[in-house]
């Protein structure tokens, strides 16, 4: 039985558990291709080492894979490991990976191109259903650059979690404050939406809202009888789009994240403070921040005065 016949086996014990037809089809996106690699190299999985896995993690560099891709690949080969009762021995592997690729200047957004992308995202005129969500996108993406939401952690933002009366918005049990700016925009988006379709306050409503582009109206799920939520799709389509008509280099929600996890490692904080900020899984994720910051000689960010600009526009 060759490697792939092996995997097919695999997820169909996975089906048989229970698991849902989308993680089955990224276990075996994920997979095929090694199953494949081992069989053209005839290599065993009972018995692969770690330098199989590190040729192999070669290999997926060298396809110009993003570092959490590859880490991704990795997660699933341990799974697979585990299953056949062989040692995980790929998790070494993924810090090695981390540590290949370090952080460049272009990784993130400079100031200048955030003043930029900001200007230009505050001129209406390029289309009308463009025209109606500027407030609505200009909350999105100062959210995502001063205090480091991934658009998922956006498109998952339900009215209860959102207090401007407080100024707070809490996302898995992190408090993040709003200020008024982004309250601002927040209130100017949500009042013009007509009252039948408003997310509704103190509710599980979604915050931000998908928009129908050829009607020029905000959607509503008739199914579950609230506002559809905006998608992670649609989110990074936005800052694609908004991105282009700024005439900048291609910028995504990665490089505003960036940004704003470099300000939080320059203010000083501990790293476990800063890893539960910014709901990182590992420890680690924050060494090529750190080592950025040193090897370009960046000075320390006062933290108080942190929280009174970079993080509160």
């Amino acid at each position: 039985m060759n490697h792939v016949e092996q995997l097919n086996e695999y997820l169909h014990q996975l089906k048989a558990e229970g698991k849902k037809p989308g993680t089955l089809k990224q276990y075996a996106s994920d997979l095929k291709p090694f199953a494949s690699w081992l069989d053209s190299a005839g290599k065993d999985l009972r018995s692969v080492q770690s330098s199989d896995i590190a040729l192999y993690v070669k290999r997926l560099e060298d396809s110009n894979l993003q570092t959490i891709t590859v880490k991704r690949h990795l997660s699933a080969i341990n799974k697979w490991l585990k299953f056949l009762r062989v040692s995980p021995i790929a998790s070494s592997q993924q810090e090695k990976t981390h540590q290949a690729v370090p952080l460049k200047s272009g990784d993130f957004i400079s100031e200048k191109e955030m003043q930029l992308l900001i200007t230009s995202m505050r001129k209406p005129g390029h289309s009308p259903a463009r025209d109606a969500l500027i407030a609505r996108n200009l909350a999105i993406v100062h959210l995502m650059r001063y205090k480091g939401l991934r658009p998922k952690e956006l498109s998952s933002i339900t009215m209860d979690m959102l207090n401007l009366a407080q100024s707070t918005l809490f996302i898995q049990q992190v408090a993040y404050s709003i200020p008024e700016t982004h309250a601002r925009y927040i209130r100017e988006y949500l009042s013009a939406i007509e009252e039948l379709k408003r997310p509704r306050w103190h509710s599980r409503d979604p915050l931000f809202v998908a928009y129908n582009n050829r009607s020029h109206d905000y959607q509503y799920d008739y199914v579950n009888e609230q506002p559809k939520r905006l998608s992670v799709r649609s989110i990074q389509e936005m800052i694609k789009d908004e991105v282009h008509l700024a005439g900048l280099r291609k910028l995504s929600a990665k490089h505003l994240r960036n940004s704003c996890i470099l300000d939080h490692v320059r203010s000083g904080q501990q790293d476990h403070e800063i890893q539960l900020y910014f709901h990182l899984s590992h420890p680690f994720s924050l060494h090529r921040f750190k080592k950025y910051k040193e090897e370009n000689g960046l000075n320390n960010l006062n933290e108080v005065a942190l929280g009174k600009s970079s993080l509160q526009r």
